[in-house]
């Protein structure tokens, strides 16, 4: 397995450009609210850490979580000060911090764990998932209880769902053959099928909302294929 970098496109997939040249296994890029950067983790050396990088033609930077552990699935806040991500640095399960994006220490959002995070649209609660429990639980940034609303996705697939205004779009993949994209109405806890794949999805599709909230994105398997390879005169 190779190197995987940060790319950006037009919506039309045209006009591709490379963001990243780290050497490193890359993902979970997200825009900042004002579109001016773009936050991604990165595994460079033992651990994968948390970057940003300015567009366009900047370099992207570290940002400063927990030494010496796993800090990833970045996410930025409503109001783009602060970085939501995950970290490994205490004993299982992951927990979830945010960052100041200018700078400063990492502060505490769960303890009972949490893996990736969408802040709500007035930013009052923290909308995430879990690692080892499947579903979208919520809380209070001010604290308090969790609860959980809703028992998708699995527990491993922590990214395949998109909080909406009034709701939270979802992948159920028990929906054969392929999985189904759902939409949960928070006003009637009624679930509408909104798309059937007709494909795998992606191992890395996480789905995103756009900003205006008319379009999704979501990934899924075009080709499944594998090669034999033969080397000759090899020592």
């Amino acid at each position: 397995m190779g190197y995987s970098d940060i790319w950006v496109c037009d919506r039309d997939g045209s006009k591709c450009s490379q963001l990243t040249s780290l050497q490193a296994v890359s993902g979970t890029a997200r825009w900042s609210p004002d579109g001016r950067y773009i936050a991604f983790e990165s595994i460079v050396h033992d651990f994968y850490e948390v970057y940003v990088v300015e567009l366009p033609g900047g370099t992207p930077r570290v940002v400063s979580t927990f030494p010496g552990a796993n800090n990833g699935a970045p996410n930025w806040s409503r109001d783009g000060q602060w970085i939501y991500f995950y970290s490994a640095h205490e004993m299982r399960p992951y927990q979830l911090w945010k960052v100041p994006f200018q700078g400063g220490p990492p502060v505490r959002v769960t303890t009972n764990g949490g893996v990736y995070a969408v802040e709500s649209m007035d930013q009052q609660f923290a909308y995430y998932a879990k690692f080892e429990q499947a579903g979208i639980w919520k809380m209070s940034l001010r604290g308090g209880p969790e609860t959980r609303v809703l028992d998708q996705p699995g527990a491993t697939n922590w990214c395949f769902w998109a909080l909406a205004p009034g709701g939270i779009y979802f992948l159920d993949q028990d929906v054969p053959p392929n999985g189904r994209i759902e939409f949960l109405d928070f006003a009637t806890r009624q679930s509408t099928p909104i798309l059937t794949l007709d494909k795998p999805a992606s191992l890395y599709g996480c789905l995103a909302l756009s900003s205006d909230g008319k379009s999704l994105l979501f990934g899924q398997n075009e080709l499944n294929e594998s090669y034999v390879m033969l080397m000759k005169n090899f020592r």
